[in-house]
């Protein structure tokens, strides 16, 4: 892939979302949010790529992957008014039927467009197949941690109502998160399950650049804080902390 495609692909997805604003004060801040999250997003995978020295082509790659990720949530947002793929539909899904119908990809080769597709349609799964070729499962983490990055960052944002101090966390979300397991969202039941679900997510992050980042922005210390104060939850801080630490520890020997 070469700069002027990019370039292209970028002009492409600015008036493709530019175009959901309709000037309607219920649905524009929706969509600016996502446009705003996504080249958040370009701008992560771009420094993750960058991080693991890949050849130009493949940050290229990378940096599309991450443009189109959410392709998507502009037509899910306008058709349905929810983000909520459990409602609407699965905006990978119909990320991909949106690249098609526009031939968005066209200009691409048969292994790049493969790639390019592979790792929108599963950047949101909970688990990533097991038979992936290793260029694509690379590329699927990138997009993954670059997604999750600004995801973490804009959870630890949020202002949220403060809770009475109370346990209010389900017994199986503690016990999955301290086998070091990730937490499923039928087995989230409160809204502090959610909350743990979400600290969870840094179980299935990939990279080192990913890892020293979200230990940057203090994500687990500020989950911590719009969390009923337990002795659960800080079971579950002190070990999610841990396990960041030594991941970030190993990535520096390697």
């Amino acid at each position: 892939m070469n700069q002027a495609q990019l370039e292209n692909l970028n002009y492409w997805l600015e008036h493709y979302s530019t175009g959901f604003l309709s000037g309607d004060p219920e649905i524009d801040p929706n969509i600016q949010f996502k446009i705003d999250h996504t080249y958040r997003v370009r701008d992560n995978i771009f420094a993750i790529a960058t991080s693991l020295d890949l050849s130009p082509d493949n940050i290229r790659i990378a940096e599309v992957i991450g443009l189109l990720h959410d392709v998507g949530r502009f037509e899910q947002f306008t058709k349905y008014g929810t983000y909520r793929d459990d409602i609407s539909e699965d905006h990978a899904a119909l990320g991909l039927k949106v690249l098609a119908i526009n031939q968005v990809l066209r200009g691409l080769s048969d292994e790049e467009k493969n790639i390019v597709e592979t790792a929108i349609g599963y950047h949101n799964k909970y688990l990533l197949p097991k038979l992936l070729s290793d260029d694509c499962l690379m590329f699927c983490k990138l997009i993954r941690d670059a997604d999750k990055q600004d995801i973490l960052e804009q959870l630890a944002n949020e202002v949220v109502e403060t809770y009475p101090n109370r346990d209010e966390y389900s017994p199986k979300v503690i016990e999955s998160i301290l086998e070091g397991r990730g937490v499923s969202f039928t087995d989230a039941k409160t809204p502090a399950d959610i909350k743990l679900m979400r600290m969870s997510w840094v179980f299935d992050i990939n990279y080192s650049l990913t890892l020293k980042r979200i230990m940057d922005m203090r994500f687990l210390e500020r989950m911590l804080a719009k969390l009923p104060q337990t002795v659960d939850s800080q079971r579950v801080y002190d070990y999610l902390k841990n396990y960041l630490g030594q991941r970030l520890n190993l990535g520096n020997k390697s």
